[in-house]
């Protein structure tokens, strides 16, 4: 059997499509991710990310879902920019993949469970097994992100925004927990706050659901504060 190429090898794209398309076909992600890890470094089909053939980029984006890592985050979020929209799609994909696995296996359990408590609207047990995640595992980004999520949903807003804080700080591509901060920035009032959260959501997933139409509500709500006189048009932040 030949030797996996160096992470640094550059990847043919048609080799690379020919060599994984059956596995699409076939909807096996086991098998897709089995035959891209015996042939290639993550690291090389995240460079995939930027060719030329939309299919390639497509296919790459697919993949690093299944055999990426937090390292290769930086790399996922650029084919958010992608112009090709089911690139920007898949790549989302992928970043959520990515980060809800990035827990360590015993804050799995708790973080499973909250967000189970979460999807029946028990907010407050949910927030306590979020907490037992990020207490075992504090590098858990994504379990912060979540604990972000219950805390809005149990209109906790400041507590929202710092478990977000939290998830942003270990990983500065997280839009969701930057878009999160927004809606507690906008829920308590802060319009400026949230109007820079969102702004800063949307340059890193400028397809983002929502946001843009959050933007325009909140600078629409802005000026008319302003015109009446409630504070300062040029204090907008941008």
């Amino acid at each position: 059997m030949n030797a996996k190429p160096s992470k640094d090898q550059s990847i043919d794209g048609e080799a690379f499509l020919a060599a994984l398309l059956p596995t699409l076909k076939a909807c096996d992600a086991a098998a897709l991710a089995d035959a891209a890890l015996k042939r290639w470094h993550p690291a090389q089909i995240c460079e995939l990310l930027r060719h030329p053939n939309v299919d390639v980029r497509r296919v790459a984006a697919v993949t690093m879902g299944m055999i990426g890592d937090p390292s290769h985050v930086p790399c996922l979020s650029v084919a958010l920019t992608d112009p090709d929209q089911q690139v920007n799609q898949l790549a989302e994909h992928s970043l959520w993949s990515i980060w809800f696995r990035s827990g360590n296996c015993e804050a799995a359990k708790p973080f499973r469970e909250g967000l189970s408590l979460l999807s029946a609207d028990k907010y407050k047990d949910a927030i306590r097994k979020l907490k037992e995640a990020v207490a075992i595992d504090p590098q858990f980004a994504e379990a912060y992100n979540q604990l972000g999520i219950a805390f809005y949903l149990n209109n906790q807003f400041d507590e929202s925004i710092k478990a977000c804080r939290s998830c942003v700080k270990m990983v500065p591509h997280h839009f969701g927990a930057i878009a999160g901060m927004g809606h507690s920035f906008a829920q308590l009032g802060e319009l400026q706050l949230a109007l820079r959260c969102y702004r800063r959501a949307r340059r890193l997933n400028p397809r983002m659901e929502g946001i843009s139409a959050a933007i325009a509500r909140l600078q629409t709500k802005i000026k008319d504060m302003s015109d009446s006189g409630e504070f300062a048009v040029d204090a907008i932040v941008s």
